[in-house]
């Protein structure tokens, strides 16, 4: 988002057109004109940061580089700040589907092969594009080929059940596994796992009482993170000489401003899943 251009970045999207499938003839006649229409998005950027406070006594005597570490460890909250508001805004807007082909009698059930297959038809009826190329195969022990797939984001919980599921392919049995993400878990179908322990789950809300687990299958541009240009994550140290009088404390901390928004509806599905 441009500075100086207030809090809200309007994002445009033009819907599809019909086809022309009717032959213009020789009558003369022009066809009636089709209405183009635009759907508005809104994102309202909001402003994040967070700190650490060290006495200067800390930094002078103790032996760790004390400093650093906090910068490491700041970096790691911002990123994993960033993680947290794209999961919870993915949970309280994105349409869902419930897991019905498990067996574990609840509703949702755990995850099985006919509900990974009814969300990629689902997102290929949206003409949702796909995230990632297929990996083709080789001739090597074990291995499969991957095909293209959308993203699925999911807890780290969910491992065990999805290593059950019908057709289920390991990160190490893909042809060329380099082109895995650190993250991937594997593939099931058109969808490629990818897990977390931040992964988002609403407790005790399936019919038996038991934790649902949120599938974020996405495809192509179905959300954005938009930052505030000029304002993107920035580190900012203090030293004591800016704390009072007796330039007792030292600080280190970061800031950003940013707003994850769903830009199609369409093109992410919340799969909901209990566990076996």
């Amino acid at each position: 988002m441009p500075r100086n251009g207030g809090t809200t970045l309007r994002m445009r999207r033009y819907n599809p057109l019909a086809s022309a499938l009717v032959p213009l003839g020789n009558s003369g006649v022009t066809p009636p004109a089709q209405q183009l229409t635009a759907v508005d998005i809104d994102a309202k950027l909001d402003f994040y940061g967070s700190y650490v406070q060290l006495n200067e006594q800390v930094t002078l005597q103790s032996q760790d580089p004390v400093l650093n570490e906090a910068a490491a460890r700041l970096g790691v909250s911002l990123r994993q700040t960033e993680d947290e508001l794209t999961r919870n805004m993915l949970a309280s807007t994105a349409s869902f589907i419930n897991c019905v082909g498990g067996v574990n009698g609840d509703n949702p059930t755990e995850i099985s092969r006919s509900d990974v297959d009814e969300v990629v038809r689902t997102l290929l009826n949206n003409d949702a594009y796909t995230v990632m190329d297929n990996i083709e195969g080789e001739d090597k022990f074990g291995t499969a080929p991957v095909r293209d797939a959308y993203f699925a984001l999911a807890s780290t919980q969910l491992t065990g059940n999805l290593d059950n599921v019908a057709g289920f392919i390991q990160k190490n049995q893909y042809p060329s596994p380099m082109n895995a993400l650190r993250s991937e878990w594997g593939a099931i179908g058109n969808l490629r796992f990818l897990v977390s322990s931040i992964g988002s789950m609403t407790a005790a809300s399936s019919n038996l009482g038991a934790d649902v687990y949120n599938i974020f299958c996405v495809g192509m541009e179905a959300y954005a993170c938009i930052e505030q240009d000029g304002y993107s994550a920035s580190f900012i140290y203090r030293p004591p000489i800016y704390d009072g009088p007796l330039a007792l404390n030292a600080s280190v901390g970061y800031k950003f401003a940013e707003v994850p928004r769903i830009t199609n509806d369409l093109w992410v599905i919340n799969l909901r899943a209990s566990l076996a």
